[in-house]
């Protein structure tokens, strides 16, 4: 159920017991103060639910916007077809790939290495639950595909950080620091001339490796198809969580990139635990009328510990029947509280959170650009020893939050 059904759900009840209580032949006090409270709590509905109709048509129309064109499908096809053992094997035989690998190459224009976007976990891939590897004719055993280990869901595109791609060279982008000026004048009055300042931030490619040993003697054993699960299920995850971790908590020293929270201002520690209000008031603070108008343009992503505490954190200390947590309120009535493993662990009892702005739509508003493809190298070093090293590379720029007013640092003390 939807914000905006729970909301009418609720008007509809108050409507009725207010209509009860009218028809009633004599009105006691009690009842005059609960059809006082019951009418008050009508005209805060009514604000909630435009608002939570608004939010939602907005949402409706931001997933249109991204509906894929045929282009896109093209390219979606492609990725699940391509396989990434395809590349890894091409590069042992120092040969070209060919085939859905050289045509996705070709498409994300990634030159010789392996398109960023096949690391994409949400490429559509072919997988059912009681597929069985058949065995190699010389193993006696059928494998079931291996399960891949579990990282985090990404972050980053909740925050609005965008990932251009880079052919070549460092990447700048500018943003308008100082507007132009208008105001009202009397007949014959001059305009002044205000030059327009832009503040340009250059950015320059990062690295980011991950390597893997492989025994020609388990490629032999687990089979080929298996082989292509280790890859494509283990190491892309390996390098996607790496990414996204890197673009929330890089500090920009060398090598590190600097990631999102190294770009906001950190605020004062708060002194008390979080309580309640304290959770709600974080939230209305991020309404400033330009990036934020309603509570449903908010959403601040915090750490485990931060969001275990709001779960268990109810108006009334003495008991929580009938009442919402802080995080059942925040889900409910504002544009989004969740978690993720990434964020910082709590310092001294406190946990950094960042909340997002993110009521204006088509605005670039944080971004982190990549050189679009993953290079392969070192593949001949434990030939002497059965083995085949790959060591892969992708470059990452700085997190450039390109309109800081739609982001804040916020800290919450949990404990």
């Amino acid at each position: 159920m939807t914000p905006a059904q729970r909301l009418q759900v609720e008007h509809s009840e108050k409507r009725q017991k207010i209509n009860e209580l009218l028809a009633a032949d004599e009105i006691t006090d009690e009842q005059r103060t609960e059809l006082a409270a019951l009418t008050g709590r009508m005209q805060q509905i009514e604000v909630e639910l435009r608002a939570a109709i608004v939010a939602e048509a907005d949402d409706e129309k931001r997933a249109l916007e991204t509906e894929p064109d045929a282009e896109m499908r093209e390219r979606l096809e492609l990725r699940g077809k391509a396989s990434l053992a395809a590349y890894l094997q091409a590069a042992l035989a120092g040969r070209a790939v060919n085939g859905a690998e050289a045509e996705l190459q070709a498409a994300a224009g990634a030159g010789a290495g392996i398109p960023l976007e096949l690391w994409d976990t949400a490429a559509p891939t072919e997988k059912r639950a009681d597929a069985v590897t058949g065995a190699p004719g010389t193993v006696g055993v059928n494998l079931a595909p291996l399960l891949p280990a579990v990282f985090a869901p990404s972050i980053a595109p909740r925050l609005g950080i965008e990932m251009p791609r880079v052919e070549s060279g460092s990447y700048a982008t500018a943003t308008l620091t100082t507007n132009l000026t208008a105001a009202a004048k009397s007949k014959g009055g001059a305009a002044e001339a205000t030059a327009a300042a832009f503040t340009p931030t250059t950015v320059t490619p990062k690295r980011i490796s991950a390597r893997m040993a492989v025994a020609i003697e388990d490629v032999a054993s687990v089979g080929v198809g298996n082989f292509e699960s280790i890859l494509r299920e283990n190491l892309s995850l390996v390098l996607s969580d790496a990414l996204d971790d890197a673009a929330i908590n890089g500090d920009g020293q060398a090598p590190n990139l600097k990631g999102m929270l190294a770009s906001l201002t950190d605020p004062d520690d708060p002194t008390a635990v979080a309580d309640f209000d304290a959770f709600a008031a974080t939230h209305a603070g991020g309404i400033d009328g330009l990036w934020a108008s309603t509570l449903a343009d908010v959403g601040i992503v915090v750490g485990p510990a931060t969001y275990a505490l709001s779960a268990r954190t109810f108006q009334s200390a003495a008991s929580y029947k009938g009442e919402l947590s802080a995080a059942a309120y925040a889900m409910s009535a504002t544009g989004g509280f969740w978690t993720n493993k990434r964020m910082p662990l709590p310092a001294s009892d406190v946990q950094q959170a960042i909340l997002y702005r993110k009521g204006r739509t088509g605005m670039r508003t944080a971004v982190c650009p990549h050189w679009n493809s993953i290079s392969i190298d070192d593949i001949y070093s434990g030939s002497a020893a059965g083995q085949r090293f790959f060591t892969l590379h992708v470059l990452l720029g700085d997190v450039v939050v390109t309109q800081p007013d739609a982001y804040a640092q916020v800290a919450y003390k949990v404990a």
